[in-house]
């Protein structure tokens, strides 16, 4: 189980870290929510506080008219409205003007206002079935739209005489539902509205004598207001939805959705940018606007979810790293186990070895010993069993040499056949005499059969002829069976040009020899005479 605990620690780091991520990012979410509230605020408050900076003016105007007693003559008007600069600094209202609350029949009035100030033969217009008319008699900046509105009975039409029916019942500034101006003279074309004030002669009148007022585009206002730096990553629709409102107005529609006023270019192209509206309701001079307010894509910075990221970046490197340390360290715990587990064996390797070293010492020893004294029965002379001793040590020597040089695993018998050859005889044997498939013997195999080969090539030295190039040497093997009855077979054959005879007796060599093949390694020995020569065929367990 200790394996599974990296990935364990990788995925309880990353479900914190993720959950920490979802925490930041809901955070700016919230976050910007709230700008985005604020910047709908503020889009509404620049429309909102623009209309009333221009209603705050209209009030002015009315003030100017109380100051004159209503006797506002045209010279006079012109220069007032003129200093209030209003296609500088108010763009959005058309002009301020004055309409004169008339009886229908009195229109004579109107028209003599019109000629006195503009100079104008114009009539009341239009025809009309109301009781009471309010025509047009001053309109400042007196520019090209604003001429074609003068002598225009705003009372004839319903939007226009609700609003100043309202006017007169409430005495404060009102907003007339949306409406195309009169002074709409071109193509394109704006939804307006009117903001009336009403005014009389004598404030303790209760007939009123008129009304100042304002004619407002709300394209032109919008974009005044809007378009002011900094620009807001926003777009804005704006409807008159006061209930009660009839008739139609340019680019609106009279239905539940309230009559249109202003739509910013883009809006309604797509939902709202990642689902960020917002929907303010405002009183204006009477009248019920609804502002709806969508982000853009440039509300978004470059920066938008900056801190979730790193926090999602930084809980993902935190994770990666806590398992590559849980990794590491259980590498190290599996390495420290190993070294104590390569150090226990070694230790027991070692006492092993020095037992099996005292064991081979021992033995060797033992055979050495009794190598010696064979030899020193067998022996006529000092010399002689000096020979022959130091021949058969070096016989022992030279297959643990063999084994020494292989870690006493295996040692080759093609190997340990010519190193023993070679040291009676004096050279090697060519190969074409020493044939057979390569074998590995064992280290008990290797020592029986490396005195054995001495043995054998010492009495081939003697008694075959070897040694006066009158006789010769082949030997031969191979392997029978497989698994455990797999079985080496040795064939010692010496040629001779003399007849080699059988031995009366049986020498030390011949007794070592099949100590070694029969009692050593548990095989067969088998020595045939004939008439050139004498062959001898081992067969011992592999």
């Amino acid at each position: 189980m200790i394996h599974y605990l990296p990935p364990a620690v990788f995925i309880v780091v990353s479900l914190i870290g993720a959950g920490m991520t979802a925490v930041v990012y809901n955070a700016e979410e919230a976050a910007d929510r709230i700008r985005f509230e604020n910047l709908a605020d503020d889009a509404v408050d620049r429309v909102v506080g623009r209309i009333r900076e221009h209603i705050t003016l209209l009030i002015s105007t009315h003030s100017f008219f109380s100051a004159q007693a209503g006797r506002v003559e045209r010279p006079a008007f012109e220069r007032y409205v003129a200093g209030l600069d209003l296609e500088g600094e108010f763009e959005g209202i058309r002009g301020i003007g004055y309409a004169r609350l008339l009886e229908t029949g009195d229109e004579a009035e109107a028209a003599g206002d019109l000629q006195r100030n503009y100079g104008l033969a114009r009539e009341v217009w239009p025809e009309t079935s109301q009781d009471l008319r309010t025509p047009i008699v001053l309109l400042e900046p007196s520019d090209e739209r604003n001429r074609v509105a003068l002598g225009y009975d705003m009372f004839s039409e319903d939007r226009r005489r609700n609003a100043m029916r309202a006017a007169m019942e409430s005495g404060k500034p009102t907003a007339s539902a949306p409406v195309e101006l009169v002074q709409e003279i071109t193509s394109v074309k704006q939804a307006g509205f009117l903001v009336y004030i009403p005014f009389k002669q004598f404030p303790s009148s209760r007939r009123v004598d008129g009304f100042v007022y304002a004619p407002f585009r709300a394209g032109d206002l919008h974009r005044a207001a809007l378009d002011r730096v900094p620009r807001l990553p926003v777009t804005i629709e704006t409807t008159d939805t006061t209930e009660g409102t009839t008739g139609r107005a340019t680019g609106g529609t009279p239905n539940g959705s309230g009559d249109l006023l202003f739509r910013s270019a883009g809006y309604g192209e797509d939902t709202a940018y990642e689902g960020l509206a917002a929907e303010r309701v405002v009183d204006m001079a009477g009248r019920q606007w609804t502002f709806k307010v969508h982000a853009t894509p440039a509300f978004r910075t470059t920066t938008h979810h900056i801190y979730a990221m790193v926090v999602g970046a930084v809980s993902l490197l935190l994770a990666i790293a806590l398992a590559m340390s849980s990794r590491f360290q259980l590498k190290a715990v599996a390495a420290a186990d190993e070294l104590r587990r390569v150090s226990e064996k070694t230790v027991q390797e070692k006492d092993l070895m020095l037992q099996e070293m005292k064991h081979r010492i021992k033995n060797s020893i033992a055979r050495v010993l009794a190598i010696a004294r064979q030899t020193a029965a067998n022996s006529d002379t000092i010399d002689e069993f000096s020979d022959s001793f130091t021949a058969r040590l070096n016989a022992m020597a030279n297959a643990q040499d063999m084994l020494t040089r292989s870690h006493w695993q295996r040692a080759d018998l093609r190997e340990l056949l010519n190193t023993e050859l070679e040291q009676v005889f004096g050279n090697s044997t060519g190969e074409d005499k020493i044939t057979g498939p390569k074998v590995l013997l064992d280290e008990r195999t290797t020592q029986a059969l490396g005195l054995t080969f001495h043995e054998l090539a010492t009495n081939a030295l003697k008694y075959g002829g070897i040694s006066t190039n009158n006789g010769d040497l082949h030997v031969n093997w191979a392997i029978t069976g497989s698994g455990k009855s797999k079985r080496l077979q040795l064939d010692w054959i010496e040629t001779s040009a003399g007849t080699i005879g059988e031995p009366e007796g049986t020498g030390f060599g011949s007794r070592l020899i099949d100590a070694n093949i029969r009692g050593e390694l548990g095989g067969t020995i088998d020595r045939s005479f004939h008439p050139d020569g004498m062959t001898v065929r081992m067969n011992i367990p592999l």
